[in-house]
């Protein structure tokens, strides 16, 4: 039997896959709404921002090496529905391709009461109230307008973001200035409204499936990880054992592949 070469592959040499998966190196800068779509479906997850070190994500600021740029095609991306932002991932603001956010929204919020805090909850009130608001009139219904930030409205509204109830959509980008200072603040809306079709696949997807899916889409691009790696980065979302159980699954399904200390996708 022919060795599977696979498996032999130096650790330099993952990593270096990894980073052009990521689109951390190795690709042009997108530059339109089209690129952004394709890196997007690509990626699977890519921080709003900034890449770091510690976390292997792709990042929209890499992806188009200028901060304007990245903020105006996240806005475009936001405006079309082709990604929703979260931060139930590595607790950072992270784009999330629609193709898994039904995934997302399954694992994050099933069997998950209301039980929120007392800002989160008024703020809650209000955006179902009105079906939208902005961060700076969630900022003054607190009371707290003008208080150093990040304020009371802040920390409700992401709590909201983190729990998946509510949606931050794209916001106005200054013609000069700071781009992503947007006078009105982000707005916010319903979940379950501003993604309807997203919502209702969310609630019918299993667990099971949920966990796979959101791994083979990390993989997708990532290529390798280990499994400690992706259980800190996704522990808002599953459990160790879930995990277990899904790499599992991914290997007996042939689309994965396992060495002493990775996993691996399929076509690495």
């Amino acid at each position: 039997m022919v060795p599977d070469t696979r498996l032999t592959l130096t650790e330099s040499e993952l990593k270096r896959r990894q980073l052009a998966g990521l689109w951390l190196d190795g690709h042009r800068r997108i530059q339109n709404e089209s690129d952004a779509i394709r890196f997007m479906h690509h990626v699977g997850f890519a921080l709003r921002y900034n890449a770091t070190p510690s976390l292997r994500l792709a990042a929209m600021f890499m992806a188009t090496g200028d901060k304007r740029c990245a903020i105006e095609l996240t806005n475009a991306l936001l405006a079309r529905s082709e990604v929703v932002e979260t931060n139930v991932i590595a607790r950072r603001l992270v784009l999330v391709d629609a193709d898994v956010v039904p995934a997302v929204y399954a694992l994050r919020r099933r069997g998950r009461s209301a039980e929120l805090s007392s800002d989160a909850s008024r703020a809650w009130q209000l955006i179902r109230k009105e079906g939208h608001a902005t961060s700076g009139e969630v900022r003054r219904y607190l009371g707290v307008a003008g208080v150093k930030r990040p304020d009371r409205a802040d920390l409700a509204l992401e709590e909201l973001q983190r729990e998946m109830l509510v949606d931050r959509g794209p916001s106005s980008v200054p013609s000069r200035g700071i781009p992503y200072l947007s006078p009105e603040g982000f707005p916010y809306h319903i979940f379950e409204d501003a993604h309807p079709d997203l919502f209702r696949a969310g609630t019918r997807m299993s667990v099971p499936d949920a966990v796979c899916a959101v791994i083979e889409t990390y993989l997708r691009a990532a290529v390798f990880a280990a499994p400690p790696k992706l259980a800190s980065m996704f522990r808002l979302l599953f459990t160790e054992a879930e995990i277990r159980a899904a790499i599992e699954a991914l290997l007996d399904s042939k689309k994965l592949l396992q060495s002493d200390k990775y996993i691996l996708r399929l076509s690495c």
